[in-house]
């Protein structure tokens, strides 16, 4: 795929985001002002939320259920940095030095969560065990802080479940099946990722945003991608599963950088996706799914491969030392 920023792990970026949660029948008040700096944790602004009305109802009347169904919350920044900008919605600009995670496929609004990894075992699935959290607790319990879970392998319904059960605010793995996925949000995936209107989509999805950084089947999470996660754990975290093909909007995970990561010199990431000699790269389909290895080779004419297909190879040394020849279209670059 064609990731929006360039790569799929992004170690350092100044970025711009709208911190929005999402909702049609909803409207922002900011609680803080263009020029102000703000921290992840910190309360940026008050949601309200309003069911629509019943139609055939009289204006008045309909103001009076409006106001008896009106809700209000509190919304958490996820993100530190500097505010540039309050959007007509009610929506909140910030401008932040971050490291950036883009998934494959995702689900599911903005959120704002102490990024915690599930602490067990690869060979023990999580959700395996009714008795077993993925905290590594006794019993399922609700979670009283904004959580979101980084499982580092494949995800099933039953796993999805028991998070939404939890009060997690957003899970983030390697990847899912598409039966499962589907069962789980109860809307075909192409209806979903294709809507001309992804909020309203998004609107009728489980109350839990998913980004799977590999997308469907049961390939495991990259190496790279579970070193950046680890040296955060424990950070607030900005998640969107937000997935619309037509304008090329994936799911991202956003994490602010420390203040001391950073210095006066400071250069930022500039991804480059073009496959070059010494590029890192992900093979995305085959039996090598997943792999990662660096370019090595790239050859002028096109290549012959069992399958009869004919196209433009590269030479890649893979992690373990061993080298293979793959078509370029099925090579990322990410790194």
């Amino acid at each position: 795929m064609t990731y929006p920023l360039g790569w799929s792990i992004i170690p350092n970026m100044l970025i711009r985001r709208e911190r929005w949660p999402g909702g049609y029948h909803s409207r922002g008040s900011a609680l803080v002002y263009p020029g102000q700096k703000v921290q992840a944790d910190q309360i940026i602004m008050r949601l309200e939320m309003t069911e629509g009305t019943s139609p055939g109802v009289h204006a008045s009347q309909q103001a009076l259920e409006s106001r008896a169904r009106q809700r209000s919350r509190i919304i958490l920044s996820g993100i530190s940095g500097r505010v540039v900008e309050i959007t007509p919605r009610g929506g909140v600009v910030i401008e932040s030095r971050a490291a950036i995670i883009q998934g494959t496929i995702g689900a599911g609004n903005q959120v704002a969560g102490k990024l915690t990894f599930w602490n067990s075992s690869y060979d023990q699935p999580f959700g395996a065990r009714p008795s077993t959290t993925a905290f590594g607790g006794a019993a399922p319990q609700a979670i009283s802080t904004p959580t979101i879970l980084i499982v580092p392998g494949p995800l099933n319904f039953a796993m999805l479940r028991q998070a939404m059960n939890m009060g997690v605010a957003g899970v983030v793995a390697s990847s899912i099946s598409s039966r499962d996925l589907e069962s789980f949000l109860g809307i075909n995936l192409i209806s979903l990722i294709s809507s001309r209107d992804i909020e309203r989509a998004n609107e009728s999805l489980p109350p839990i945003t998913l980004l799977f950084t590999e997308g469907l089947g049961t390939v495991a999470m990259p190496p790279p991608t579970v070193n950046l996660l680890s040296q955060y754990q424990g950070s607030m975290a900005l998640l969107s599963g937000l997935t619309f093909i037509r304008q090329s909007i994936y799911p991202e995970l956003i994490i602010s950088l420390p203040g001391h990561e950073f210095r006066p010199d400071w250069q930022f990431t500039k991804p480059d996706p073009i496959l070059r000699v010494g590029a890192q790269v992900r093979i995305c389909s085959g039996s090598y799914e997943g792999a990662i290895g660096e370019i090595i080779y790239l050859y002028i004419y096109k290549q012959t491969f069992a399958s009869g297909i004919k196209a433009r190879a590269a030479r890649v040394r893979l992690e373990d030392g061993s080298t293979i020849v793959v078509p370029l279209f099925l090579l990322e670059r990410i790194g």
